[in-house]
């Protein structure tokens, strides 16, 4: 849902956003003042459009293209190996790539090449659950609370992306040595 929100207000407005999510819920980041009196209303949690939204919100394309190799494996279309000689994973993703590429530019009705996006949504971003909640927040009266400071649902949102900060500045630190 993070992700299509954020889709949805950067139609609204040019802005990029940090998305960072956990069971509760998400939040956006971006380095501009947004208002949210303004932006957040009832439409940004509709339904309508919502499948071309949550393709254009995320990387489906590569979603897709993993998911592929599985149901490419699965119909016989490419050779996984003989018994106790398997081939490669990376053999086999780039046969299913190429396959991939194929259907997405010459056959973009193919049965397999469709199944791999209905099962993107449908297993990965769980298309219908998402629709469902949608639905009951449009049902739902909408209330916009400013907490002065963190409130407890914030709190694992907040350690995860400081942790994020930290981890990445450790890995972006060069090598230094402690003298006596």
């Amino acid at each position: 849902m993070g992700a299509l929100i954020a889709k949805r207000i950067s139609m609204q407005m040019p802005v990029s956003f940090t998305i960072a999510m956990n069971d509760i819920g998400f939040e956006l980041l971006t380095d501009r003042k947004i208002d949210p009196d303004l932006l957040i209303q009832k439409s940004l949690f509709s339904t309508q459009n919502l499948t071309s939204d949550i393709q254009s919100s995320i990387n489906s394309v590569e979603m897709a293209r993993r998911r592929f190799r599985d149901i490419a494996r699965i119909s016989g279309l490419i050779f996984s190996g003989y018994p106790g000689k398997p081939k490669k994973d990376r053999h086999l993703q780039a046969s299913s790539q190429l396959l991939f590429e194929v259907f997405k530019e010459y056959e973009p009705d193919n049965l397999l090449f469709r199944q791999t996006y209905d099962e993107v949504l449908t297993f990965q971003l769980e298309e219908e659950r998402l629709r469902n909640a949608l639905e009951r927040i449009q049902r739902q009266e909408m209330i916009i609370k400013k907490p002065g400071k963190f409130t407890p649902f914030a709190f694992p949102i907040i350690v995860d992306r400081l942790r994020e900060k930290t981890d990445f500045r450790k890995t972006r630190r060069p090598h230094q040595t402690h003298e006596n």
